[in-house]
């Protein structure tokens, strides 16, 4: 696993654009490897040189002092590209179980607040990588997958596209699944193709009737042809983002629960061996179908947070992952759960 260096002086923030996210008092933080720790903080999550020092309980002149041995010892040059041994074990035993052909596995942030900026940094990393000339990527919504945009390198590919996988909100904000794959596009210089349509149909006949319109099959026929597709997964909870944004009302939440609901991934709600449940919201769902997805020959999922075990276990038995990216905790969990 890479992750990228920011530039600047002594002292300044390293995140591209971005202001450090606030700290508040908590207890001294501790690693097994302190100096990864402070230059993940300083390069990733952009904090200052103080609020590190803060955080660990250090001066600021051992801040200095640690980041410095990062350039001198080539753990930063770049990229930082120095991982504990813990994170590869555990790329490895996720890689195993789960029959995957890579896991990426980020540092745990110190907040709760900067989990999904920090699964979103490794996913912008990655299709800094992958996505090339010529090539489709086709991507669902979602916070982790949003915050990923802020951390891609604005290119201007040739040939190459990006489709939707979810249909659309008639209020456009961050949180309409749609709005990832128009950002995505945006920054990587291509054409976006939308299902112009809205995420959830009133009925199965109108969803029905929507998939026969000739723009939409292609939409579809595109995804469905994609190189690599991007996925996240959600939580069955009333804080969940589907819920808490009115993507699908919180109403539905206790009778999906009652079928055995625990995540919901492109909108489409799964039980925990990741199977449809037998409920008619998703039945409405104007999404490409998850059997179509998991066809596409690089599928990525990218979600984190302990809250999300069962979902990600689910979402693993819904579609044929072959890259999981997750967060030090959650693959813990997940490498030992039963």
């Amino acid at each position: 696993m890479w992750f990228k260096n920011g530039t600047g002086n002594e002292g300044t923030d390293k995140m591209t654009g971005t202001d450090p996210a606030p700290t508040r008092a908590a207890a001294t933080m501790v690693s097994s490897d302190l100096t990864v720790k402070t230059a993940w903080l300083y390069y990733v999550e952009g904090l200052t040189q103080e609020q590190i020092a803060e955080k660990l309980n250090v001066t600021r002149v051992k801040v200095m002092r640690m980041l410095a041995s990062c350039t001198a010892e080539g753990l930063v040059v770049t990229t930082i590209n120095a991982q504990t041994a813990r994170q590869v074990e555990l790329e490895r035993e996720l890689e195993k179980r789960f029959g995957l052909d890579a896991a990426i596995v980020v540092p745990t942030p110190s907040g709760d607040e900067h989990l999904e900026r920090s699964i979103g940094h490794a996913v912008a990393l990655y299709l800094d990588e992958q996505m090339q000339d010529g090539m489709t990527l086709a991507i669902g919504g979602g916070a982790t997958l949003h915050s990923s945009v802020g951390f891609l390198t604005r290119r201007q590919l040739k040939d190459a596209s990006v489709v939707a996988l979810v249909g659309s909100l008639p209020h456009s904000q961050w949180v309409n699944p749609s709005a990832v794959a128009a950002k995505v596009a945006e920054v990587l210089g291509v054409d976006s193709y939308q299902l112009t349509a809205p995420v959830i149909a009133h009925s199965r006949q109108l969803r029905d009737m929507l998939w026969m319109q000739p723009e939409l099959v292609d939409v579809r026929t595109r995804a469905a042809s994609a190189d690599i597709a991007l996925l996240t997964v959600g939580e069955m909870s009333a804080n969940a983002t589907i819920f808490r944004h009115g993507i699908v009302p919180q109403s539905v939440v206790a009778p999906l629960k009652a079928k055995g609901a625990v995540a919901n991934m492109l909108c489409y709600f799964l039980d925990a061996e990741g199977k449809l449940v037998e409920h008619e919201v998703n039945d409405r769902v104007m999404a490409v179908d998850l059997a179509t997805v998991s066809a596409v020959p690089n599928l990525v999922l990218a979600a984190g947070g302990k809250r999300k075990i069962p979902a990600i276990r689910a979402a693993l038995g819904a579609v044929k992952a072959n890259v999981l990216i997750t967060d030090g905790d959650s693959a813990q969990a997940l490498a030992h759960s039963r």
